[in-house]
Parts: structure tokens; sequence; C-alpha cells
């Protein structure tokens, strides 16, 4: 590293501080990341977030409280639906947005033994596929596995085939 990195880089703790202070000396982004050995991803997250908060205080120096982040409120996404005589339940359009669903959209539900969780259709996807790798319980025939793993191999194939119809709805 030449001195004058060196130099700029000194008085920086933290990855993030770096990032910021090379951006600060005018280096793109991809220059950081190979300075610091970082992937770009991290280094962009780093200059797209808000930087640390910035306390001023009264105290006198070696006073001061540590670098403490100011209380968010964040309310709970909470949404209270109605059934319908049929049984269906409407989402709110933010909810469809955020499991980017649209009409004729894949959305996979989860139901937990108290829970009735909704996942994008690649999120339960990747979660099917995840199940699918996990060893079969003590006691399983090793045929009434292979049965099971065919079933959840088969529910896979489903799913990708209705999202990709769906998105080519969505195109037309």
């Amino acid at each position: 590293m030449s001195p004058d990195l060196e130099t700029l880089l000194r008085g920086q703790k933290t990855v993030a501080g770096k990032i910021r202070a090379l951006a600060a000396a005018g280096y793109p982004r991809a220059e950081i990341a190979r300075i610091l050995g970082k992937r770009y991803q991290h280094v962009w997250n780093v200059l797209e977030e808000p930087g640390p908060p910035r306390l001023t205080s009264m105290a006198a120096d070696g006073m001061a409280e540590a670098d403490a982040k100011p209380f968010q409120y964040t309310p709970p996404h909470t949404y209270f639906l109605t059934v319908e005589a049929n049984g269906s339940v409407v989402l709110p359009p933010e909810v469809l947005k955020a499991l980017g669903a649209g009409p004729g959209g894949v959305i996979i539900a989860d139901l937990g033994e108290e829970s009735f969780t909704l996942v994008s259709g690649m999120t339960g996807i990747r979660l099917m596929k995840a199940r699918q790798a996990q060893p079969p319980p003590p006691g399983m025939l090793a045929s009434e596995d292979l049965i099971e793993e065919r079933r959840r191999e088969a529910a896979i194939e489903t799913l990708e085939s209705g999202m990709v119809r769906a998105r080519v709805r969505r195109d037309d």
C-alpha cells in the first residue's frame, strides 16, 4: 500500500470508515474494493447506506459517551385480513409488491404449527430444496423417503413452471 493511502486510512478503524475515506478522496468503487480486498457489493452497500450517526455533546473530551445509534421505531407490518365466503383472502398491494407477485403470480405459503407464512415464489423454492436436502427422520423406510423426495421434486417443478407461466403472462 502506498504511503499516501496509509496516511489517508490511518485514522480509520473500521472497513466502512476506510471505504468512506477512499470515496471522499475520489477513488472509484471498484478501485476501493481492490485496494481493501473487499467485494464491490460491500463497497456499494457502505456508500449507499447512510453513514454512522454523529453525536454532538457538550461533555468534555473523555467524558463523552461511546457511539450510540439513535432509537428508531419501525412499526410492525401486521395486517388484519378478512376471509371471504369462498375462503379466499385478499392481500394488500404492498404485500404483493414485497413478494414480487402480480396477477397470475405465485406465492408460497408455509403452514407451521401455529403460523402461516407467505414467501415469494423463489424463496419458497429455495426453502423446499433446503428441506429436500435434509436427511430423513430416523426409522423412516428408504422407500418412504424416496417417494416423499419424488413428491417434493414434483412440487418444486410445478412451482417453477407456474412461475415461468406467470412471468410470461405478465410480460404480454
